[in-house]
């Protein structure tokens, strides 16, 4: 038979069966299964009184029974077209993901150096808690933070040669989370305890928490400030004092808190910059200046109770070098020339270093330290001594050879130290470090200032009651490496934990909520390391631990105490989300997956702190984050860290948006109960005082305090007049940005004031509830003042009035003084900060105007060709923008966005016959109108929003008479 002749005009094989391939090779497999067993039976019954193989045994029979076709026992599997599909997969896929790079060190598994190491951490820190310093690094955006743990941690641990190495050619330690990794950037706050020793060889017990440096991610900053007992500063001597570095300035004055200040990267200075000694001290000291100033012009410097004054004489600052892996004071580097220059060392005492800063000058011929410079003849004792010192070091290394031998009589010569021949063939990079870390041996001069300006947890002992009873802050929690559960990142103030104890777990972020409590059982307790945790059986004053198995009711943070009926005092929760702003809609491909995407979302809202889910009333999800980096982040995690692969509709971006009011109620419209038992008037008007609403926002007047206290601020700083000052009532909204004010401006002549007061706190939830949800779009209502006029009550005896009654009430009270206020949207504006070449800054202002932004502010960096400027753009608008900046920069330009106040929307949001043309951009006169209609669309929210559906028709009817409304 012809080969064309097997086969139909289909393709379908119509052969023989002889000339079956395929049946064939199935009589090959049985046969060749068939003979395999006969032969290893055969072979079984000649054996003398030898066991026989059972895997070969059951590979066989296994072979002929499931028909496998493969050596790895690989079954065949039929399903059934006609039976219904199940949901769970036929093959299960072998998931092994490990999203962060994370190893438990058990005592039993490490070397003996490592076990010595971590039982003497393990003593120090349960022993001798006045060893302890508890310190938050922080800093810009690559200003360099993680690098200088690095540093620490190459100096101060015995770690695995090959994690040792690893550290040196690719460092980062602390950046463990696979987005960290990836992007060469800190994301996440990341925990480590070391042992460091000062001058004295006394050692410390560092809990040093390495924060994030750009702006999305302020939150992760204030979750670790709320663990630590001071913080250490780190500047880019390059760039200088950022917006960002001023913000964190005025949290740690705000807070009052201690501060070290890190001059990093005076590496660039020589080998970028290339400036001369004399300029380069004057580039530091200018920095150094800069911070002076932000110090004494906050508005804490009086409450500000530690060093107010940063100065290299008072060794409250350090400086520092991640590539030389170095840091030295003053003191220390004074150290070092008392340790090599033998014939000085009568001299080198206290007075000395008090020389080394300022207007003093070196005279070489003299050999003398003089306050003259001879008309500048003369060069600074710090160039003199520091800086020139660093220079020669350094040009010296750049232009040195293998074989020279100049370097290594330097080094012994003037340091007294020598390095191995070997070293002197590396790359000159290595080379440096090598160089330096061998003269700056050890981190003293860091250690001596920490210990002597950040106290230790001691100090807090006399804010936490009794020391015997067990009281923490878990300030965030950690996710683990497959993404399951979550550490959490805890504190202990007073007491001892435990593996096994029973504790309260108090979710509530005040003391109002001492009653939000959940008894949990702690699984295990480590010291964090980074990369490297240590699991201990209990922990004790003072120390920052990772808490395992008590996550299950912690979303943002919690307080741990004893579970008993005696409420502890409760740590508040800081308000993480206020600048979120950034939002998107997201959805599963697969319907059927909607519970995996929640399940996904709830993990991420406990690993992300400044995140915010929503669940609209039409159904949707929406996710609210910082920036566009901090949600590309979350939805990484989402789809993949806290799921398998989950796939996602992803809207495009969106923004939040406010309500507010620009006029006064044009009259008072009365709202009463369905019984008409109870009816209230309340008007709305703008607060048009910036200061009274950053009063409000920065808790210098807060609802907590007495009405005396309020009333004497408000008449004091304010003007208000005694009668105003002491009606009002609440604040709002909860985040206090741009807030609405509560007044009860009722007259006692006309008002039940004791029935009207027995009904105050169901009319602050009613105001609470309808400032969260305005009548225009369902969003937060802001920089509102709403006066109660009138409350009247049908009879003078006690009534039935209830919450369900008098809340419903006084939102739509509220609402129909706002709709009567002249309504209108904000939008979020966020403030640009870029660093970039003077003739990148055209390109940026052309990119800002296309967006509605525009520059404020422009300045040069002294010392470098580089400019700073500072701009403002819409959210709405801001999509891409750092990407466009970028690329029509040629990646020469640096932008950082964070929120910074709210603005008016251009247009009347109830502008009927303004211009939407569709598929193109809208006329700025109709943005308001185009806002609202599409936010109400994406919320399913109906209809317009008109006051005719909060007042009764008739007094609707009698506006519409007069003209008042539409």
């Amino acid at each position: 038979m012809e080969e064309e002749d097997l086969y139909d005009e289909f393709g379908n094989y119509i052969g023989s069966s002889k000339d079956s391939d395929v049946e064939s090779i199935e009589n090959n497999v049985e046969a060749t299964s068939i003979n395999n067993v006969e032969g290893q039976q055969a072979m079984a019954l000649t054996r003398d009184e030898e066991e026989p193989d059972l895997t070969e045994e059951a590979t066989s029979q296994a072979l002929v029974k499931s028909r496998s076709v493969a050596k790895n026992e690989g079954e065949m599997i039929f399903i059934d077209a006609i039976e219904p599909l199940s949901e769970r997969p036929v093959i299960s896929p072998n998931v092994q993901k490990q999203i962060k790079e994370e190893v438990i060190y058990e005592d039993n598994l490490a070397s003996f150096g490592q076990q010595q190491q971590n039982k003497f951490l393990k003593d120090t820190m349960n022993k001798v808690p006045e060893r302890i310093r508890n310190i938050t690094i922080m800093g810009s955006h690559q200003s360099g933070k993680t690098r200088l743990i690095d540093s620490l941690l190459l100096h101060s641990h015995t770690l695995p040669s090959e994690t040792a190495e690893k550290l040196k050619s690719a460092p980062r330690y602390l950046d463990n989370h696979r987005l960290e990794i990836d992007r060469e950037m800190t994301i996440k706050t990341s925990a480590m305890t070391m042992i460091l020793e000062d001058k004295r060889n006394r050692s410390f017990a560092f809990n040093i928490l390495d924060t994030p440096g750009h702006v999305d991610f302020n939150d992760e900053v204030i979750a670790a400030l709320e663990l630590s007992d001071g913080a250490v500063l780190v500047l880019d001597v390059v760039i200088g004092v950022t917006f960002q570095d001023q913000k964190l300035i005025n949290e740690i004055m705000k807070r009052n808190m201690p501060l070290v200040l890190v001059i990093n990267k005076i590496d660039r200075l020589i080998l970028e910059l290339q400036l001369p000694p004399k300029d380069a001290y004057f580039k530091i000291f200018n920095i150094i200046d800069d911070v002076n100033q932000l110090i004494q012009q906050s508005e804490y410097f009086e409450s500000f109770s530690h060093q107010k004054e940063f100065s290299p004489l008072l060794d409250n600052v350090v400086f520092a070098s991640a590539d030389f892996g170095i840091f030295f004071s003053l003191r220390s580097f004074t150290e070092l020339y008392s340790q090599t220059q033998v014939q000085l060392k009568a001299d080198f005492d206290e007075e000395f270093v008090g020389m080394l800063w300022g207007e003093y000058f070196f005279d070489p011929q003299q050999n003398a330290i003089t306050d003259d410079s001879r008309n500048g003849q003369l060069s600074r004792t710090f160039v003199a001594f520091v800086l020139d010192t660093l220079y020669k070091i350094t040009s010296l290394v750049l232009i040195s050879m293998p074989s020279d031998k100049k370097l290594p009589k330097l080094l012994w010569q003037n340091f007294g130290v020598s390095i191995p021949k070997r070293e002197y063939k590396k790359d000159i990079k290595q080379l440096l470090k090598v160089v330096f870390m061998t003269i700056f041996e050890g981190n003293t001069g860091f250690v001596d200032s920490i210990t002597s300006h950040i106290p230790s947890p001691l100090s807090n002992l006399s804010n936490t009651g009794n020391e015997s009873r067990i009281l923490g802050k878990i300030a965030k929690l950690v996710e683990t490496s497959d993404g399951k559960a979550f550490f959490c990142l805890a504190r202990v103030y007073s007491g001892n934990l435990k593996v096994g104890d029973s504790i309260g777990i108090y979710t509530g972020g005040s003391d109002k909520d001492a009653k939000m409590c959940k008894q949990e059982t702690i699984g295990q307790i480590f010291i964090p390391g980074g990369r490297c945790n240590f699991p201990v059986t209990e922990t004790g004053l003072g120390t920052i631990v990772l808490i395992e198995g008590i996550d299950s009711s912690i979303k943002k943070g919690a307080t741990i105490a004893n579970y008993t009926e005696e409420a502890p005092p409760i740590f508040e929760i800081p308000r993480y989300s206020i600048n979120s702003v950034f939002k998107v809609a997201i959805e599963p491909e697969d319907p059927r997956q909607r519970p995996l995407l929640l399940e996904s979302l709830r993990k991420v809202n406990k690993s992300y702190l400044s995140t915010v889910i929503n669940v609209e009333e039409s159904g949707e999800i929406t996710v609210l984050a910082p920036g566009e980096l901090s949600m590309d982040c979350v939805l990484h995690d989402v789809r993949i860290y806290f799921a398998d692969d989950l796939r996602i509709n992803v809207s495009d971006p969106l923004t939040v948006f406010s309500e507010t009011c620009t006029q006064t109620s044009f009259t008072k419209i009365p709202v009463s109960t369905n019984t008409g038992e109870f009816t209230i008037s309340i008007i709305a008007e703008p607060v048009n005082d910036p200061q009274l609403s950053y009063a409000i926002e920065s808790g210098k007047l807060n609802i907590h305090q007495t009405k005396r206290e309020i009333s004497s601020i408000l008449k004091k700083d304010f003007d208000w007049d005694a009668l105003a000052a002491k009606s009002v009532w609440s604040f709002g909204p909860d985040d206090l940005i741009e807030p609405d004010i509560l007044l009860d401006d009722t007259l006692e002549m006309e008002t039940d004031k004791v029935r009207l007061l027995e009904l105050k706190e169901l009319i602050k939830s009613g105001f609470t509830w309808s400032i969260s949800e305005g009548p225009l779009i369902g969003d937060t209502i802001r920089n509102t003042k709403f006066k109660i006029l009138d409350a009247t009550f049908k009879t003078k005896t006690d009534s039935s009035l209830n919450s369900a009654q008098i809340i419903p009430l006084i939102r739509r009270a509220c609402y129909t003084g706002l709709l009567t206020a002249n309504p209108r949207l904000l939008e979020p504006i966020y403030r640009m900060d870029c660093i970039c070449f003077y003739n990148n800054i055209r390109v940026i202002n052309e990119l800002l105007k296309s967006r509605r932004g525009y520059i404020k502010k422009q300045e040069a960096i002294e010392g470098t060709p580089l400019h700073h400027v500072e701009g403002y753009l819409p959210v709405i608008d801001s999509f891409g923008f750092a990407s466009d900046v970028k690329q029509h920069c040629q990646g020469k330009a640096s932008v950082s966005l964070i929120f910074s106040h709210w603005q008016i929307v251009p247009g009347d949001p109830f502008d009927m016959v303004c211009q939407l043309p569709r598929l193109k951009p809208v006329p700025e006169e109709s943005l308001s109108r185009d806002f609202l209609l599409k936010t109400r669309k994406q919320k399913g929210l109906t209809g317009e929003p008109t006051l005719q559906k909060y007042i009764d028709p008739e007094f609707y009817e009698k506006l519409k008479e007069r003209g008042l409304v539409l």
